[in-house]
């Protein structure tokens, strides 16, 4: 099982969290962190936004494809994809209440969103991606909290 130059349920993954940021931030529910250290600011975007792009774009893959090695594999996949998604969204349904828990789930859910994508589609790029989104992430919401 294989996608070619685009994957399209990625795509609608990086929309849904795009889609769910805009409606928090429209609704000012959302809290801007950012680091005191301009680096680790410029990091954690280059680690969000490469994740974005490398999620729905096979980008330094072999052969420029994504793939699975089973239909389970890549059922697992779209379960874990939902799974992350809904909780994601659900971070920021009870994020009005506050605390702590939250903030770092908001923080880690997305980067093990990206983390297993790469694992699962054998993306080397979006595994490093996440890893350096998920460390600077997780940085800049511990400076802030």
């Amino acid at each position: 099982m294989s996608f070619n130059w685009i994957n399209w349920i990625n795509m609608a993954a990086v929309m849904w969290i795009i889609l769910i940021n805009v409606i928090v931030a429209r609704k000012g529910l959302s809290d801007s962190f950012n680091s005191k250290q301009m680096i680790v600011n410029i990091f954690e975007q280059i680690g969000r936004y490469g994740c974005m792009a490398l999620m729905i774009f096979p980008m330094f893959t072999r052969g420029w494809k994504f793939g699975f090695s089973s239909v389970t594999e890549m059922l697992v996949w779209i379960c874990l994809n939902v799974l992350l998604l809904v909780i994601y969204s659900l971070f920021w349904v009870k994020k009005a209440n506050g605390g702590v828990f939250i903030l770092y789930g908001l923080a880690f859910v997305p980067a093990v969103l990206f983390l297993l994508n790469g694992i699962l589609l054998r993306h080397p790029a979006l595994v490093t991606a996440s890893l350096v989104f998920g460390v600077f992430h997780f940085l800049i919401v511990k400076e802030n909290v």
